[in-house]
């Protein structure tokens, strides 16, 4: 404490001394720092950069990513295929001149590498994709108890080892789907 009658400043409390230091409450904050239009272009030509190199980042890692799953399904279908090979009534092949057949009564379909057994539902439907031709879903879905193409698409799915156990596979395309031979 100063004495009395000195004219020595008085002793400033912390928060005074504080106060006075940074002039918060003659200023009104820190000044707010006000960027150019050449460093905001500059930044945003950055981020622009930074974001696509991310992008590209992120379609490789999806691509490879999907690469693998494709392979990993080929292998399965493969390990699938020849589990199913041996079930194969390899002596019953289609028609000569046809791609496929269906043996309603025996409940098989014939294709080019011998005939495997299927249930009823699905042998409808294959019985009119082996006819000549692209056929539009609606017909399929008529033909047996599929509520809609998932469905449909569902069961296909899950008979195709045994279509590709015979040399088939389905062929989806905006015109319709048809048996087609598979790739051996």
């Amino acid at each position: 404490m100063p004495e009395p009658g000195s004219t020595a400043a008085p002793a400033l409390t912390l928060r005074q001394a504080n106060c006075q230091r940074y002039d918060i409450y003659r200023r009104g904050g820190p000044p707010h720092y006000k960027m150019s239009d050449e460093e905001r272009d500059a930044r945003r030509v950055g981020y622009a950069a930074r974001d696509r190199a991310h992008a590209a980042v992120i379609r490789a890692k999806r691509a490879h990513e999907r690469a693998l799953a494709k392979e990993a399904d080929a292998a399965r279908m493969a390990v699938e295929v020849d589990r199913i090979r041996s079930e194969i009534r390899v002596s019953v092949k289609s028609p000569t001149g046809r791609l496929a057949a269906i043996d309603a009564a025996g409940m098989l379909i014939l294709g080019p590498q011998g005939a495997v057994g299927c249930g009823g539902a699905l042998l409808r439907t294959l019985e009119v994709l082996v006819g000549k031709g692209r056929h539009p879903v609606p017909s399929l879905l008529a033909v047996g108890p599929w509520q809609d193409e998932a469905a449909l698409r569902a069961a296909l799915d899950a008979f195709r080892p045994k279509l590709a156990a015979i040399g088939l596979w389905v062929c989806r395309r905006k015109a319709g789907w048809r048996l087609a031979k598979a790739a051996t």
